[in-house]
């Protein structure tokens, strides 16, 4: 008996369980990702010569429903034109998913350190396209943004 209860769970599990997954956050955004600071047109490979400064830009958007995400420049030129003494630029908050959407809020940010600069919130919003395993920023839709690539 204890056999046949246990089959039937097994196979209980196996049947509700990818029901219950689905209705969660999608998983494909969680994990730490990579991007180089220079403008790619719809996907094309980065340009630099349209905007941008070539640095390393890491993102890492934790699991669940509302994401812990934490984002870095290694080299932001507004800390460095704005005479700051460190230009790296790093940026915490929180995501939202709205349907194939992730949006992130980040009210702490700064110049090497949180709170060395800006004292108002920044905004990013990511697409995840599963068949290349890649996020696309673009905040203001006009084709131009960022691609992001898995970490390793």
């Amino acid at each position: 008996m204890k056999r046949m209860a246990f089959g039937v769970l097994v196979i209980a599990s196996l049947t509700f369980a990818p029901t219950v997954m689905a209705a969660g956050a999608p998983s494909g955004f969680t994990g730490l990702w990579e991007s180089v600071d220079c403008a790619s047109l719809e996907g094309a490979p980065p340009d630099c010569s349209v905007w941008g400064d070539g640095s390393l830009q890491t993102l890492s958007i934790g699991p669940g429903d509302a994401p812990q995400i934490v984002y870095q420049d290694t080299y932001a030129s507004v800390c460095a034109n704005d005479g700051f003494p460190a230009t790296r630029y790093i940026a915490a908050g929180t995501g939202e998913y709205f349907e194939i959407w992730l949006f992130a809020t980040f009210h702490k940010t700064g110049c090497g350190a949180f709170g060395m600069d800006h004292a108002d919130s920044i905004y990013m919003q990511f697409y995840w396209d599963a068949g290349s395993d890649t996020l696309w920023q673009d905040e203001d839709g006009d084709g131009y943004g960022y691609i992001w690539s898995r970490a390793h």
